[in-house]
């Protein structure tokens, strides 16, 4: 999105993948059961209707080899879109003067340029070689690999509750363009991922990890979604997040005014983590929502206040901010204090950006923490 932000002549949502220089050679696909030969669009590759495969260490060459599962922009099927189009971000940013200033060589480069700076990220933020071996090649996976902390996270949820602003205000992506290309259910005629996807069939095979339901149970989420630019779409597009390979959630709901993100790694989300994220959201912006905090806040003004014995007060540094979920004898939990802790008023539109994060064992040594921030 902000490539297509940046460069809309050059990045558009109908351009096939085969009009990038370099990428002449990604076209005339093959598809299962059909005998005409396809393309892929940019939009295809985001919304997970390409029919390419959904596998782990692959190349461009690979791919290029492979039959599709089913005709481009018919389906629904957790694919490799997005690593494709992260290959393509970097090959079009090296070539550009603002890349070849930077020496933008890899995904890594690319992603710093494009989100990591912008955003103010952490150099926690990264490509990690921990998980080359399984996701590798390219110089890096494109879509995957990508490691992180919860307060990083959070810099992301928060330009999402924004629909695309920093909290300095500076615009990443328009809010027109946001409300076009991150909110509403981009899939074939709005219909939900149920209703699209065949995860048996002829895309039962180990190519497209999906022998025994390997697929559907890696990638299944709680509740029915739709998908777009940015990820899921849930709730009439009330609400929009994913919740990852290992786990880890970013969930935003505009119509609470808050953001979650959860930080794990559990690829079999052994601890249910996700289904309890979705059920109990409500209930969690409930509590963190301040007493007596009926309507919203203006533009502008604070939405973050402190819970002093069930009344509103400003917020001040005396006032709990965060919380602990610790390891063993070194890491003890910190648990809320009922009397005197941090709330928030949901803003109104445009929401102003107040989140919660939390989470368990995280991508990173240091996220063993429950934060909630303006």
């Amino acid at each position: 999105m902000r490539t297509m932000e940046l460069r809309p002549k050059d990045w558009f949502p109908d351009k096939y993948v085969n009009q990038f220089k370099g990428w002449e050679d990604f076209s005339n696909f093959e598809v299962e059961l059909e005998v005409k030969r396809y393309n892929i669009t940019i939009h295809q590759l985001l919304t997970h209707t390409s029919g390419l495969p959904f596998a782990m260490r692959v190349d461009k060459k690979d791919l290029i080899r492979q039959k599709l599962f089913y005709k481009p922009g018919t389906q629904f099927g957790y694919t490799l879109g997005h690593r494709v189009a992260g290959w393509l971000l970097r090959d079009y940013w090296m070539q550009q003067p603002e890349g070849r200033r930077l020496g933008i060589t890899n995904c890594q480069d690319t992603f710093k340029f494009l989100v990591f700076d912008p955003l103010g990220l952490s150099k926690e933020t990264r490509f990690s070689h921990t998980l080359q071996h399984a996701f590798g090649f390219e110089g890096s996976a494109g879509d995957a690999s990508i490691m992180s902390t919860g307060e990083d996270m959070m810099k992301l949820a928060v330009v999402a509750l924004r629909k695309g602003q920093l909290p300095t205000g500076k615009v990443m992506i328009s809010e027109v363009n946001w409300n076009k290309w991150a909110v509403p259910n981009l899939l074939p005629g709005g219909k939900m991922s149920k209703d699209l996807v065949s995860w048996e069939g002829s895309s039962a095979s180990w190519s497209n990890w999906n022998v025994g339901g390997m697929k559907e149970s890696i990638m299944q989420q709680s509740g029915d979604y739709g998908w777009n630019y940015f990820g899921a779409t849930y709730n009439k597009s009330q609400e929009i997040g994913w919740c990852g390979f290992f786990s880890s959630c970013l969930r935003v709901s505009y119509l609470s005014g808050l953001a979650f993100v959860m930080m794990q790694r559990d690829v079999a989300d052994l601890k249910k983590s996700k289904p309890y994220v979705i059920e109990n959201f409500e209930s969690i912006a409930s509590f963190l929502r301040c007493p007596g905090a009926s309507t919203c806040v203006r533009p502008g003004y604070p939405t973050v206040f402190c819970d002093v014995k069930g009344k509103k007060a400003t917020l001040s540094t005396s006032c709990q901010q965060n919380a602990t979920r610790g390891k063993g004898f070194s890491h003890p939990d910190f648990t809320v204090d009922e009397k005197k802790r941090a709330c928030y008023v949901p803003a109104c539109s445009p929401p102003a950006p107040s989140t919660w994060w939390g989470g368990g064992s995280s991508a990173s040594s240091s996220d063993r923490r429950r934060r909630w921030f303006r």
